[in-house]
């Protein structure tokens, strides 16, 4: 039995306990979203929207944090430069910059 067994029994006991959670796939539309200037207060991305099962943005000259409407140029999750995000949250994504006016610029994906 060993350890590939036990590892076995667990995928099979958390397929009981999720059914389908393995595969499941969302089956969406994408949606371009106009961009937006994030400035040194927090800016909306993206309202709530429980339609929506994905929000991916990417940062173009300043880096930003994104979290909710209390985002500070300190606290939120960090995106530098260049990168990209995604976040699967229904709830509004709000951005501020670090530095200077930045765009950033997003898709969401809708069910």
């Amino acid at each position: 039995e060993g350890r590939l067994g036990k590892h076995v029994v667990l995928l099979a006991f958390a397929l009981m306990l999720f059914p389908g959670a393995a595969w499941a796939q969302t089956s969406g539309t994408l949606q371009a979203i106009a961009d937006v200037t994030v400035t040194g207060a927090a800016t909306l991305l993206d309202a709530a929207n429980n339609n929506r099962v994905n929000l991916g943005c990417t940062v173009h000259t300043v880096a930003i944090r994104y979290a909710s409407s209390a985002v500070t140029a300190s606290a939120g999750q960090r995106v530098a430069v260049g990168s990209s995000f995604s976040t699967d949250t229904r709830g509004a994504v709000y951005a501020i910059s670090e530095g200077a006016d930045t765009t950033v610029s997003c898709t969401r994906e809708v069910r």
